[in-house]
């Protein structure tokens, strides 16, 4: 008597391609950064470029620490800001880490097709 594997199974099926434009990942990247510079120069009373450069220096995992939200304990309300500050960065990792994720496949299957 032998054995089947729900995982046998599944791999006899055809696997259904999903393609995501390299464009609209850039635009997601992009929007993301952008839409938490406003937030911080919001926040920290920082200038958009700041908080730009803010965001983009943590999200790409740079992290010279030149600028820190929270520093100016007068415009920091309280520890909330900080936990959304966290979950700002945390979710923007996963995000930047998937999109270059779909980057990466869809290269990876130009190449296979030349």
């Amino acid at each position: 008597s032998r054995v089947i594997d729900a995982d046998d199974q599944e791999s006899d099926k055809p696997k259904e391609v999903i393609h995501v434009p390299t464009s609209l990942c850039i635009l997601l990247i992009a929007g993301y950064i952008f839409s938490g510079a406003l937030l911080f120069s919001l926040w920290e009373n920082w200038d958009y470029l700041t908080g730009s450069y803010f965001c983009f220096i943590t999200l790409s995992t740079i992290g010279f620490g030149d600028i820190v939200p929270g520093t100016d304990l007068q415009a920091w309300a309280g520890e909330e800001k900080l936990v959304l500050c966290a979950l700002y960065l945390v979710f923007g990792l996963s995000l930047i880490a998937m999109c270059f994720n779909l980057v990466q496949e869809d290269v990876k299957a130009k190449c296979r097709w030349l």
